[in-house]
C-alpha cells in the first residue's frame, strides 16, 4: 500500500464519493486536509465566511444537486459554530458530511475530562452526537478508512442526515499505509414495503370514495413526477404536496389539490377533513402541517403513514393509524404494482367535482385578507409571490428564509415542472435563506437564482454577501421589509397585548439601509413600494445579468392569512379551532356547507356561538 498524509486520504476518499465542492472555512485545525485539495483539482473549495453558513451552502448545494454536501472546518469555535447548521440539515433529512479538525490525538485521549483539549480543542463529538446520524472521532490512522466509509454510508441510508468526522491534527499530518479506496459507498437498504400491507391498502383505495394522497419530501427521488403521474392516472386520486415536496410537480398538475397545514389552504384542510382515506407517504406529519389535534386530522378517514424512520411511526402508537415502515418510493412502486393499470370501475367524478366545487369557492389568492391602499407606500407580500409566478425563469431556484419569505412564499408560490423551492423547514432557523441559496448556486450556476430574504433574518449571515461579491454570483436577493421581526411581533400581539421588546426599532432592535449594503458588496438595488414597480423593478432586475437586491417595502402590521389561530373568548379562555377553520374565519353555515356536516364544537366556540348537540 502506498503512504500518504492522513489529511491526503480524507480529500483522496471524498473525490472517490463524487464530491465536486466543498465548503469551508480555514484554521489551524485543518490546515493539513486544506493542503491536500491543493492535489485535488476536481474539488472546488468555497471558502464561506462563517462555519454555520458553510454548512447551510452544503444544504442548499445538496438540495439542488442531489448529492451530499460536505463542509469542512477547524477546531474550537469553528466547530461550535457549526451545530446550528448540522440540526438544520439533520431535522430537513439532507446528506451532510461534516469534517473538523481537532487538536492532537494525545490531547482528545488523555483530556477528555478538561474543558478545553490543547489550545482550543473540545469534544465536538458529544456536542454533534446528539443532532447527527452519527459523530465519530478518529484516534489513529489506520482507522480512518473505515471511519470516512461507514459515515458516509450512514449519511446516505435510510432517513437521510448529517454526520461528523473529527480529525485531530496530527491524524492528518501523520503519514498512513494508505488501503485502497472504497468504490462508490452506496445506502443501505431499509425494509421493503410488505407486499401484504400494499395489497391492503390497494383494496382500501379501490373501495374508498373521498380518498386522497398526502406527498413529503421523503419521496424524493429522480423518478417521483413519473411516480405521481402514473398515481394519478390509475386511481384519480387526487393529492396535498407539503411545503418541503412542493416542486414535485408543478402547480397545475391534475392532481394536485394544495398545500396543508396551519398556514395551509384553506379548500385543501376543507378537503381533509371530508376524505375518506389519507395515505401519507414520506411526510413526518409536524404539528404546522397536522394541526394542534393529531386525533382530529383527517376525521373521517382511514389513515395510514408511510415512514423510513421507525422513531417518527412511534408518534401514532394507539392512535388507530396504520403504520407502514417502509421507504416511501419503493412503497408507492409496489402499490402501483399491485394497481397494475388503470382501474375503469374507480369513479372519483362525484369526489373530484366536490373537490374543485371547493376550490373554486375558496380560491388562494383571495384568501389572504385585504391589501394595501396603493398611495400607502407599502406591497402585500403575497401580491410580489403572485407576479413572481409569471416573471421567474421556468428553471428558477427560489430559496426563502423565514417570515414573509418563508410564509407567502410557500403559500402563494406556484411552482412550474422545472423550478426549484427549498428552505429549512424542521429547524425554522433565521439566516438560513443567504448561505442556503448560495450553496444552490455551486450545485447549478446555469439557472436563475433567487432567494426571498427578510430584513430581520438577513441580518444572521449577511457576512455572505462578501461570497456573491467575490464569486460574482448573479443572485436575485429580496428583502422583505417589515420593519422588525414580523412573526414575533404577531405573538407579541396576540399573547402580550402588544408590548413590543425586541422585535422592532421602537422596542431595541434595528436593521441598515439595505441601500447601502447593496453599494457596500457590489450588488445592484431596487426599492418596490408599490405594486406599479413590479413591471418597472422587479421585471428588470430578474433579467440582469448581475446580483440585485430588491427591497420589498411591507405594511409593518401586515399578518400572514389564512392562518390556524387561536381564539380568546371575553371570558380569557383560549380556544384552538380545528384546522380546517383558518382566520379570517368564514361564516359558520358557509363551513358546514363545505364540510358537508356540522362543524367542530371548537368552531363553534371560537365565534362565540352555542353548539348544540
Amino acid at each position: 500500500m502506498n503512504e500518504v498524509t492522513g489529511g491526503q486520504y480524507v480529500v483522496d476518499f471524498l473525490a472517490s464519493q463524487g464530491v465536486d465542492t466543498v465548503f469551508c472555512i480555514t484554521g489551524a485545525g485543518n490546515l493539513a486536509i486544506i493542503d491536500a485539495f491543493s492535489k485535488a483539482p476536481q474539488i472546488r473549495i468555497v471558502f464561506s465566511h462563517h462555519e454555520q453558513a458553510a454548512v447551510m451552502e452544503a444544504i442548499g448545494y445538496s438540495k439542488i444537486s442531489g448529492k451530499p454536501g460536505v463542509a469542512l472546518v477547524t477546531t474550537g469555535g469553528g466547530s461550535s459554530n457549526v451545530v446550528t447548521g448540522v440540526l438544520s440539515a439533520q431535522l430537513d433529512s439532507v446528506p451532510v458530511f461534516l469534517i473538523s479538525g481537532n487538536e492532537s490525538s494525545f490531547h482528545c485521549e488523555n483530556m477528555h475530562d478538561f474543558r478545553a483539549y490543547g489550545v482550543q480543542g473540545f469534544d465536538s463529538v458529544a456536542v454533534l452526537s446528539p443532532i447527527t446520524k452519527v459523530a465519530t472521532r478518529v484516534m489513529n490512522g489506520a482507522e480512518l478508512s473505515q471511519v470516512l466509509a461507514e459515515s458516509w454510508a450512514e449519511m446516505i441510508s435510510g432517513r437521510q442526515g448529517a454526520v461528523h468526522v473529527d480529525v485531530p491534527m496530527d491524524i492528518q499530518r501523520r503519514r498512513i499505509e494508505s488501503p485502497e479506496l472504497p468504490k462508490k459507498v452506496t445506502h443501505r437498504e431499509v425494509p421493503d414495503s410488505a407486499k401484504s400491507e400494499t395489497e391492503e391498502l390497494s383494496a382500501a383505495l379501490k373501495k374508498a370514495q373521498r380518498p386522497i394522497f398526502y406527498i413529503g419530501n421523503g419521496l424524493r427521488s429522480s423518478r417521483v413526477t413519473t411516480l405521481l403521474d402514473e398515481l394519478w392516472k390509475n386511481t384519480k386520486t387526487p393529492f396535498f404536496l407539503s411545503w418541503s415536496a412542493l416542486d414535485f410537480v408543478a402547480e397545475d398538475h391534475a392532481g394536485n389539490f394544495g398545500r396543508l397545514g396551519i398556514y395551509g389552504d384553506r379548500y385543501a384542510n376543507i378537503a381533509l377533513q371530508k376524505a375518506d382515506l389519507v395515505v401519507c407517504l414520506g411526510t413526518r406529519l409536524a404539528i404546522p402541517q397536522v394541526g394542534y389535534d393529531r386525533n382530529d386530522f383527517g376525521r373521517l378517514a382511514q389513515k395510514w403513514v408511510i415512514d423510513c424512520d421507525e422513531t417518527e411511526l412511534t408518534k401514532f402508537d394507539g392512535s388507530g393509524w396504520h403504520t407502514v415502515l417502509a421507504d416511501a418510493t419503493k412503497f408507492l412502486e409496489q402499490l402501483l404494482r399491485d394497481l397494475n393499470s388503470p382501474d375503469q370501475s374507480i369513479d372519483r367524478q362525484d369526489w373530484l367535482s366536490d373537490l374543485a366545487q371547493i376550490r373554486k369557492e375558496l380560491p388562494r389568492v383571495e384568501q389572504v385578507g385585504p391589501r394595501p391602499e396603493s398611495s400607502s407606500g407599502f406591497v402585500h407580500s403575497v401580491d410580489v409571490m403572485s407576479y413572481l409566478n409569471q416573471a421567474l425563469d421556468s428553471k428558477a431556484i427560489i430559496g426563502t428564509d423565514v417570515g414573509a419569505a418563508l410564509l407567502s412564499g410557500h403559500y402563494a408560490l406556484e411552482i412550474k415542472e422545472g423550478q426549484s423551492l427549498f428552505t429549512s423547514q424542521g429547524l425554522g432557523e433565521m439566516g438560513f435563506g443567504l448561505p442556503g441559496t448560495i450553496g444552490a448556486y455551486f450545485a447549478d450556476p446555469s439557472r436563475q437564482l433567487v432567494c426571498l430574504n427578510t430584513d430581520g433574518a438577513i441580518m444572521f449571515n449577511l457576512q455572505e454577501l462578501q461570497l456573491i461579491s467575490q464569486e460574482k454570483i448573479p443572485m436575485k436577493l429580496f428583502i422583505f421589509n417589515n420593519d422588525g421581526y414580523s412573526m414575533i411581533k404577531i405573538s407579541q400581539e396576540n399573547l402580550f397585548d402588544g408590548r413590543y421588546q425586541g422585535s422592532t426599532p421602537s422596542s431595541g432592535v434595528s436593521f441598515p439601509s439595505f441601500e447601502k449594503v447593496a453599494n457596500l458588496f457590489g450588488l445592484n438595488y431596487t426599492k418596490v413600494s408599490k405594486n406599479s414597480d413590479f413591471e418597472s423593478g422587479i421585471k428588470s432586475a430578474l433579467k440582469s445579468q448581475g446580483a440585485e437586491l430588491i427591497e420589498i417595502i411591507m405594511d409593518p402590521d401586515q399578518k400572514y392569512l389564512p392562518r390556524l389561530g387561536t381564539s380568546k373568548l371575553p371570558d380569557g379562555t383560549l380556544v384552538s379551532p380545528p384546522i380546517e377553520d383558518l382566520e379570517p374565519k368564514i361564516e359558520i353555515e358557509v363551513l358546514e356547507r363545505l364540510l358537508g356536516y356540522k362543524a367542530h364544537r371548537n368552531s363553534y366556540s371560537a365565534r362565540g356561538l352555542t353548539y348544540d348537540e
